[in-house]
């Protein structure tokens, strides 16, 4: 399913007041036998760069920026791969709600319906266990959680709380049957139509396709997360009628001419193809799938000159004559644009993949700038570049660091004794101080 898929079976994304993300974990998928993840609240006693590097929200500091380290295989492509999967089983949901048999012979969702989530191979006794999935965000001051677990297919448990002075419990299923859901307070109007929800599809999921507002509102916020993979960015749609304004063209040219100084412009034509579902079984009725394919085509201008005194322009294909890394610079700006613009989330996977690391610190600092990142957008992004290490809170990174048994655990910076806020972390983590870095030693 493409990249603007999210949007089509949920409402499209509004923005809700005071906006955070607060945390992800998983356990028992990809590296990760026990439950381990990172969040971006940050801690009450680091005071070093927190006027610079943090918003305060509700009375509590996020972190803007979040890093994460570690030797290749560690796990960190698989722990933003984790939070993609949530993302889809949360379509999932309302497809395979919807009961529509044309509807899963769509080759996307057929593709998505045969690659199961698979658990922690190493570990014999992970085969029968249960996946993990929690999330947490900050909504209009409250703190809400929202987690699952699946195991064979089917949805094992799914909790949702939400907590302002006290904890709420206001979903809670303990086994893949729908009689074993109990709703309260907001989620209470979904009560008389709970028994739509699927051993294989989450109640959460369902309460917002059937219009339930507060299932609507964190959906809507969960699937606005942004996750891209810098190493294959060339297969992710960023670019849409919005994005490809004259305005936003303007927008890109500012940085891309800092890698290609003859580049004066830039034409970006798109080509949609709409593949329309209708979901016409009992309460889904009149509710709609649009599956939207983006063709990209983008002409450069450029500057010719005699005597280095300009005399001419020409046009030529972006993709074909600009380098790696500006092709790169280019699919990724819509994606940090828009996050900035709307206060929301990004996680990029090797965002210094193919881009020199002044590009990589230049688009990091539009996170970190007041003046570009005004509503408190926040970056989350995997990476080797030890240059970001540079004028960072100790509790903005995080380490992935994988045992002789293949179990990966993510520890934070702070957690690690005798680390203090001036010490020269980038030449700490390149000397294996943190671990989260391969053993070379055997080979010196």
């Amino acid at each position: 399913m493409t990249g603007g898929g999210r949007n089509n079976i949920i409402q499209a994304v509004e923005r809700y007041g005071a906006i955070m993300f607060v945390s992800f974990s998983v356990g028992n998928t990809g590296p990760f036998k026990d439950i381990t993840g990172i969040t971006t609240l940050a801690e009450s006693l680091k005071k070093e760069l927190i006027e610079e590097n943090t918003f305060k929200i509700s009375g509590q500091y996020y972190n803007k920026v979040s890093y994460i380290y570690g030797a290749n295989g560690s796990g960190k492509t698989n722990f933003l791969a984790a939070l993609n999967k949530m993302q889809k089983m949360i379509i999932m949901s309302t497809v395979l709600g919807a009961n529509n048999n044309k509807l899963l012979e769509v080759p996307a969702i057929k593709k998505e319906l045969a690659s199961p989530i698979e658990t922690y191979k190493f570990d014999i006794d992970c085969r029968m266990k249960e996946t993990y999935f929690e999330i947490q965000l900050l909504l209009e001051g409250i703190l809400y959680s929202y987690s699952f677990t699946t195991k064979d297919g089917k949805i094992q448990t799914e909790v949702l709380t939400k907590k302002n002075k006290r904890t709420e419990v206001l979903i809670k299923r303990t086994s893949p049957n729908y009689e074993d859901i109990v709703l309260r307070s907001g989620m209470g109007s979904f009560k008389k139509m709970v028994s739509v929800v699927r051993d294989d599809a989450l109640c959460l999921a369902m309460a917002g396709m059937l219009n339930n507002s507060l299932a609507n509102m964190i959906l809507n916020e969960i699937m606005s997360y942004r996750v891209i993979n810098m190493a294959s960015v060339e297969k992710t749609p960023n670019f849409d009628e919005e994005n490809t304004s004259e305005e936003a063209i303007k927008r890109y040219l500012k940085y891309l001419k800092i890698a290609d100084p003859t580049l004066t412009n830039l034409k970006i034509d798109l080509e949609s193809k709409l593949d329309k579902h209708v979901l016409n079984e009992d309460e889904l009725e009149n509710k709609e799938l649009v599956i939207k394919n983006i063709q990209v085509s983008v002409q450069s201008w450029h500057t010719i000159y005699k005597d280095h005194k300009p005399v001419e322009e020409i046009d030529l294909p972006f993709l074909k004559y600009e380098s790696n890394g500006t092709i790169r610079m280019l699919r990724i700006l819509p994606a940090i644009f828009e996050t900035l613009d709307t206060g929301g989330v990004l996680f990029i996977d090797e965002i210094e993949n193919g881009m020199h690391p002044n590009l990589v610190k230049l688009l990091v600092n539009l996170f970190n700038s007041n003046e570009t990142n005004p509503n408190h957008a926040q970056l989350i992004c995997t990476t080797h570049d030890t240059l970001l290490l540079n004028g960072v809170r100790r509790d903005q990174v995080w380490f992935t660091d994988k045992n002789v048994y293949g179990e990966t655990q993510i520890n934070r910076l702070s957690n690690f004794p005798n680390v203090r806020g001036n010490d020269n972390i980038s030449a700490k983590y390149l000397q294996g101080v943190f671990g989260a870095v391969p053993n070379i030693s055997d080979f010196e």
